[in-house]
C-alpha cells in the first residue's frame, strides 16, 4: 500500500542519516581517546587507525540499535506534527496497522545486528588481541612516547623524544643510549621514524644527527656525524594470553556453563532483541499533541532507552556474579519492556482514537 512504501522509504533515509551521524561522533571520540593512549605511550602510533576500526565495529551494534530507534521515532513524529496521521486514521488505518511496515524494515536490520554480535564481534576481538600481541612482540619503537624515557632490552637501550606526530609517526629531537659489550653509544638526531622492509625486518631510522661511542671513564670517544642512521630492531618474546569471554565464538559460549559465559551470551542476544522491541515501542511514543504542537515523546524515548539499556547491563552483571538465574536474566528485561509496549499501545489507541474509526 501507499503508506507502507512511503514509510519504508522515510525509515531507511532517517535511519541511515542517524547512523552516519552516530558513527561520525563515535569515530571522533574514539580517535581522540586513541591519540591520548599514543601520547601516554600505551599504544603505538602505527596502530591508531587499526584500533579505531576494531573499536568502531565493537560499538556498531549499539549504534545501530539507537539509529533504528530514532529512525522509526522521528518519521512518525513528523507525520503526527504534519497531520498526516489524522489523514491516515480518517482513511481507516489504526495505530496497530503501522506495525507491519515498521517490522518489515526493523527485522532485517535486527538480523544484521544479530550477525554482528554473535559472529563478527568475537572475531574482531580475537583479531584485535592478536594484533595487540603482535605489537608487544615488536621492537621497542612501539614504546616510544614524547616527553618520557623508555627502556628496552632490560635497560640496554634508553629512548627519549621531544615530540611525536601520531599521523606520520615522525619524532623530533631524538635521544638514544645503547650499551653493547660494555661500550656506550649515544645517538642524537633531529628526527626519526621506524620502518619495515619487505622481509619483515624493522629498523629505526635517525636523520641528521651524531653518534658518540666509547667506554665510560675513558677519553677516546668516537664521534660520527650522519645523515641517516639505521638500527635493526629485534622482536621481543611475548607470552600468548588466553582468549577472554568477549573473544569466544557462539558455540564455545553455549558449551560453557560458567556465569561469565552466560552473561556474555545474554548481552549478545539482548542487544538485537532490544533493537526490535525499541523499534516497535517507537510507534506509540511518536504521538504529538496536535493542539499544543508539543511532543514529550523524545524525552520519554530517551528515558526508556536508558532504562532498557541499564536493565540489560544490570542483568548481565548479576548473571556474571551468579546472583541471578541466567534464564531469568535472559528474558525478564525484554518481557518487562514488552509489557510497557502493550501498555503504550493501549493508552494511545484508547485516548487518541478518532471518532467513528476502530483501532
Amino acid at each position: 500500500m501507499l503508506y507502507r512504501r512511503a514509510l519504508t522509504r522515510e525509515l531507511a533515509l532517517t535511519t541511515g542519516a542517524v547512523l552516519t551521524v552516530l558513527m561520525a561522533i563515535a569515530l571522533v571520540i574514539l580517535f581522540i581517546r586513541l591519540l591520548g593512549d599514543v601520547a601516554r605511550g600505551e599504544l603505538a602510533n602505527e596502530a591508531v587507525f587499526t584500533f579505531l576500526g576494531f573499536s568502531l565495529l565493537y560499538f556498531l551494534p549499539v549504534l545501530m540499535t539507537i539509529a533504528l530507534f530514532a529512525g522509526v521515532l522521528l518519521p512518525l513524529s513528523r507525520m503526527w506534527r504534519d497531520s498526516e496521521m489524522v489523514v491516515w486514521f480518517s482513511a481507516g488505518l489504526s495505530l496497530t496497522q503501522w506495525l507491519r511496515p515498521v517490522l518489515a524494515f526493523a527485522v532485517p536490520f535486527t538480523l544484521v545486528i544479530l550477525l554482528l554480535t554473535l559472529v563478527l564481534n568475537p572475531w574482531v576481538q580475537t583479531k584485535k588481541d592478536e594484533y595487540r600481541q603482535d605489537l608487544r612482540s615488536r621492537s621497542e619503537s612501539s614504546l616510544i612516547a614524547p616527553g618520557l624515557f623508555a627502556e628496552s632490552d632490560a635497560g640496554q637501550r634508553v629512548y627519549y623524544v621531544e615530540s611525536l606526530n601520531p599521523l606520520t609517526g615522525i619524532v623530533r629531537n631524538v635521544f638514544m643510549q645503547s650499551r653493547i659489550d660494555g661500550q656506550l653509544g649515544l645517538v642524537v638526531a633531529r628526527e626519526g621514524y621506524h620502518t619495515e622492509l619487505f622481509d619483515g625486518s624493522r629498523y629505526l631510522v635517525f636523520k641528521n644527527g651524531r653518534r658518540y661511542e666509547g667506554i665510560p671513564g675513558q677519553l677516546d670517544y668516537r664521534i660520527v656525524q650522519f645523515e641517516r642512521y639505521w638500527m635493526r630492531l629485534d622482536r621481543a618474546d611475548v607470552e600468548a594470553s588466553e582468549p577472554g569471554i568477549r573473544q569466544k565464538p557462539l558455540n564455545a559460549l553455549i558449551d560453557d556453563a560458567s556465569p561469565p559465559a552466560r552473561a556474555e551470551l545474554l548481552w549478545r542476544l539482548g542487544v538485537p532483541v532490544s533493537a526490535l522491541v525499541l523499534a516497535v515501542m517507537a510507534i506509540p511514543i511518536s504521538f504529538v499533541n496536535m493542539r499544543s504542537r508539543r511532543s514529550y515523546g523524545l524525552l520519554i524515548a530517551l528515558l526508556l532507552y536508558f532504562v532498557y539499556n541499564n536493565l540489560l547491563s544490570l542483568s548481565q552483571a548479576w548473571v556474571a556474579q551468579d546472583k541471578l538465574n541466567p534464564w531469568v536474566g535472559m528474558f525478564a528485561t525484554h518481557i518487562l519492556m514488552l509489557f510497557a509496549v502493550l501498555a503504550l499501545f493501549y493508552m494511545r489507541t484508547r485516548a487518541h482514537r478518532p471518532r467513528g474509526v476502530r483501532p
